[in-house]
């Protein structure tokens, strides 16, 4: 157990990428309620509050399924991040960063997820490749957002671009980041289905031995893989 645990933050120390420079910019975008985009670098930056807590709830149809959703969004309180920028606005400003929605996923990935015998739940999200990483004003480092959850099924987190932006408003979630690939994330895991959810091929977890163990203000900060 001892030795998982060091080989858990060994990795995780590995995966960090240094400031560089972003502190100024880091610190702007925490105490705001805005999104900032930065061109030359290739990054979005996402002001939020980072919620320990958020996975120990058992009256939810989408428990350990969601990673970030806009604050007003029906979702909010299911995810252990949540952000005053509402998914609509994410979705703009990653376009404008240069990212393409896949737009493969429909409605049907998830009404149908119980019919074993659909196809919809089985897809997975396209879209240009995302980076996701984390800070907060304690960390020396930006973690990649994988090093804050565990995953027994040992996929990982593989993020696309999936854009769904015409079912914002027939969900009205506020999903940004889905753990899944989820029709109703802007952002969704690749490594993922929407069976996998439902047939429990892994279940996410808060790791506690590297996130915050108490609601923490944070910037997420966005880049589409090779910035």
């Amino acid at each position: 157990m001892i030795k998982s645990i060091l080989q858990l933050l060994l990795l995780a120390v590995m995966s960090a990428a240094p400031l560089c420079g972003q502190t100024e910019i880091l610190q702007q975008v925490l105490h705001s309620n805005s999104v900032k985009i930065d061109i030359e670098r290739g990054r979005l930056y996402l002001p939020a509050t980072f919620h320990p807590n958020a996975y120990d709830g058992w009256f939810t149809h989408t428990k350990n399924y969601h990673a970030v959703v806009w604050q007003g969004g029906g979702a909010s309180g299911t995810s252990p991040f949540t952000t005053p920028v509402d998914d609509a606005t994410l979705y703009r400003t990653l376009v404008k960063l240069g990212a393409v929605p896949g737009n493969n996923l429909k409605d049907e990935a998830w009404a149908e997820r119980k019919n074993r015998s659909h196809p919809a739940p089985d897809q997975r999200v396209q879209g240009s490749p995302v980076k996701l990483l984390v800070w907060w004003p304690a960390l020396q480092y930006i973690l990649p957002i994988d090093s804050l959850f565990t995953d027994p099924g040992g996929q990982g987190i593989e993020l696309r671009f999936g854009g769904n932006l015409a079912l914002i408003e027939k969900w009205h979630s506020g999903c940004i980041v889905c753990l899944y690939s989820c029709p109703g994330g802007k952002v969704s895991n690749r490594a993922y289905s929407i069976r996998d959810y439902v047939e429990k091929k892994t279940n996410f977890e808060i790791n506690k031995k590297t996130a915050p163990h108490s609601e923490t203000s944070v910037v997420l900060i966005f880049s589409l893989q090779g910035n």
